[in-house]
């Protein structure tokens, strides 16, 4: 058995049109059967089974591409219509088939309008039609659909979204159309074979509105839901792989949020899924270890949408790197991970004016602190990141003037003491009111101060770095243990130097 089996999919063309699709085992094999002693060649029957065997072990790949989340008005069930109508047919026959009764649309819909009987003009085939027993057949078979629907996605639009869909239902409604076929020449011509078409609705009581007529968020969930739920259930034996390109690209941030959120909900079990995405609102900090960066090679332009252009294929040399190994070696490069960067972004939340609240100088500051309050399992401080020592102007001045209770805390370097004799004679702010770090624990002048050889060495092995790490490493190191909720043990220094500044906190926050 060779380590590595390569599959390959071709499609060829002759004079810039489709001839055939072709499903290769590229991998060299030998076989032997029966009670034959020595391998040999397989013969071609023998190398499409043994092809087979391996690909059905492989996951079923599901790509979604962008243009179908702008949901049809109507979907053709005939062969008619373009890709979308070709998407969508695949789409509602594993609606059918989540049904579990054997219905397909060709046997169960098409067939039946396309019947020997209903082979006549467009205007005899309506009254004919009207009243015939196949209507009510197809029409039973396009009701069980729309309550697959209703009960599938929204059941689990409540679960993911905790909104209750108490009252609405997915309706589906099929009609009929003339058929129409292109002769010889390339002209439509009226044909007997007539064409079935289906609609989505959603009915809220006595209303009913066209799916595409709702918003674009509802859209596009209602579209996802429908793709992911009835493909995963088509086959439960067998593993997915879900491929998006650039999901939820064009609705607010909200739901861009809500949709990463429902991802887990999605790929339990075996089940995966890849998606590309430009939004720091797409990117999930917990996930950075499964997160890679794509880029191209080093010469490539840029800077100039227009210059990317005219690039040939010798230009092309796309690269998949693991995101902290490009930042490692690619620390200038930040048009790539500003995103990542964007997302692990202090965002500091609303909090209340009359709160006691403990101001520190920047978000290194706030990091580091707040690993160590979850480290030491200590109670929730009221820590807001400032932008810097000589930032503090404008809210020293309200803390004075208002009578607020914060407690600013600046480095114990020259700077940070300059500014604290600073904000003390020109605001008047109390001295026991804005205090260094070196006043919280001896020995520690900045934050990075109370990291020991011993913590320096756990995160250069954890970050799987040659050099001491930088303050922006340490940085780095705390906003993603916290973010995926993963705080390791820095050693008994760190954890007696960082107890201490938290322990003076607390007491001068009192």
């Amino acid at each position: 058995m060779p380590q590595e089996l390569v599959f390959e999919r071709q499609q060829e063309f002759k004079n810039g049109d489709f001839v055939a699709n072709f499903f290769s085992l590229r991998t060299p094999i030998s076989v032997k059967t029966g009670k034959q002693k020595n391998w040999r060649e397989p013969t071609l029957e023998e190398r499409m089974a043994v092809r087979d065997a391996f690909y059905g072990q492989t996951p079923d790949i599901a790509y979604f591409p962008t243009f179908v989340f702008d949901f049809p008005k109507s979907i053709y069930l005939t062969d008619k219509g373009g890709k979308v109508d070709k998407f969508y047919r695949t789409v509602f026959q594993d609606i059918l088939d989540y049904d579990g009764q054997g219905h397909t649309i060709q046997d169960n819909i098409v067939r039946r309008v396309r019947e020997k009987d209903m082979l006549v003009p467009w205007t005899s085939f309506l009254s004919l039609f009207g009243s015939h027993d196949a209507k009510g057949k197809i029409q039973h078979v396009i009701d069980r659909a729309g309550a697959v629907v209703t009960k599938v996605v929204f059941g689990r639009w409540n679960e993911i979204f905790g909104e209750s869909a108490q009252g609405k239902e997915v309706t589906i409604s099929f009609d009929t159309e003339e058929g129409f076929k292109k002769d010889a020449s390339g002209t439509l011509v009226k044909t007997n074979e007539h064409d079935v078409l289906i609609k989505f609705q959603i009915k809220d009581g006595t209303r009913r509105f066209d799916v595409n007529d709702r918003s674009l968020g509802f859209r596009w969930f209602f579209a996802f839901m429908l793709f992911t739920q009835f493909r995963v259930a088509r086959d439960s034996s067998r593993a997915m792989l879900f491929l998006f390109d650039e999901p939820a690209s064009n609705l607010h941030a909200a739901a861009q949020q809500k949709l990463i959120d429902s991802f887990p909900e999605i790929v339990k079990g075996e089940h995966t899924l890849i998606y590309t995405t430009h939004s720091h609102y797409m990117i999930e900090p917990r996930w950075l270890e499964q997160t890679f960066i794509v880029t191209n090679r080093s010469d490539t332009p840029l800077d100039s949408v227009l210059a990317g252009v005219s690039l040939d294929d010798e230009s092309l040399d796309i690269k998949a790197s693991r995101y902290r190994a490009f930042i490692d070696l690619h620390p200038n490069k930040t048009s790539y991970f500003q995103p990542i960067l964007d997302r692990l972004e202090v965002t500091p939340s609303r909090f209340d004016m009359k709160q006691n609240s403990i101001v520190l100088e920047g978000k290194s500051d706030y990091y580091v602190l707040r690993y160590a309050k979850r480290l030491l399992s200590k109670k929730e401080l009221p820590l807001v990141p400032g932008l810097g020592a000589g930032t503090f102007g404008a809210l020293v001045a309200l803390h004075v003037g208002w009578n607020l209770k914060f407690l600013f805390v600046l480095d114990g370097d020259k700077q940070g003491k300059d500014e604290k004799k600073r904000y003390e004679a020109e605001y008047g702010i109390p001295s026991d009111q804005i205090i260094t770090i070196d006043e919280l624990t001896a020995g520690v002048k900045v934050i990075e101060d109370l990291f020991d050889a011993e913590a320096l060495d756990v995160i250069k092995n954890q970050l799987v770095i040659k050099d001491k790490p930088k303050k922006s490493q340490i940085l780095r190191f705390c906003q993603e243990r916290l973010a995926s909720d993963n705080v390791v043990p820095l050693g008994k220094g760190f954890e007696k130097a960082a107890g201490s500044a938290l322990k003076s906190l607390e007491a001068k926050l009192g």
